[in-house]
């Protein structure tokens, strides 16, 4: 048995802050494993989480849309290991890329799951430079073989976009139907 909690009030729904108080507070009261859960938007979200409440363990929602290596880099912070690096433009396209193939392989239409898996891609681009346009662009797309060309013309791009701050090179594997 063992308690998840997520400290933020009916009325604030996505808005505010997660009252972490409330779980370290729990925690002191309880005897069973105590997780805790909001605001976990970064790998030293996890730890410092961990510390000021010491719950047993923490749980990572809508932070990980669009960075699944933030539980290898939470992990290794929480393990007092060096974090790894978050991935590079090309590495982040290809993760996306097996993603949507996982969508692909689990929904049968096509059409569809490139329209639903939109929003992910929105998330995968976030920080990226020029991502408004490249989302914009992914929010458009009607098939996963749009988003390869896309996330390919952005690539070829990547010697200015790389100036611009981002990492660049690589090449990107294909999406197979």
């Amino acid at each position: 048995m063992a308690l998840a909690l997520h400290p933020r009030t009916r009325t604030q729904m996505y808005t505010g802050h997660a009252h972490w108080d409330e779980i370290a507070a729990v925690k002191a009261a309880l005897t069973i494993p105590v997780i805790g859960n909001g605001d976990i938007k970064t790998p030293e979200d996890v730890l410092r989480m961990q510390r000021e409440t010491q719950c047993d363990a923490v749980m990572i929602a809508r932070g990980s849309f669009g960075q699944p290596w933030i539980f290898r880099q939470a992990r290794a912070l929480l393990e007092g290991k060096e974090m790894p690096a978050t991935p590079g433009v090309e590495e982040r396209f290809s993760i996306a890329l097996g993603h949507a193939r996982m969508v692909q392989a689990y929904e049968p239409d096509p059409e569809g799951a490139a329209i639903e898996f939109r929003k992910h891609l929105g998330w995968y681009v976030k920080g990226l430079p020029n991502s408004a346009d490249l989302r914009r662009r992914l929010h458009a797309v009607n098939s996963f073989d749009e988003v390869e060309g896309i996330f390919e013309s952005y690539l070829r791009d990547a010697p200015s976009l790389a100036a611009a701050g981002a990492p660049a090179g690589g090449e990107l594997e294909s999406i197979e139907a």
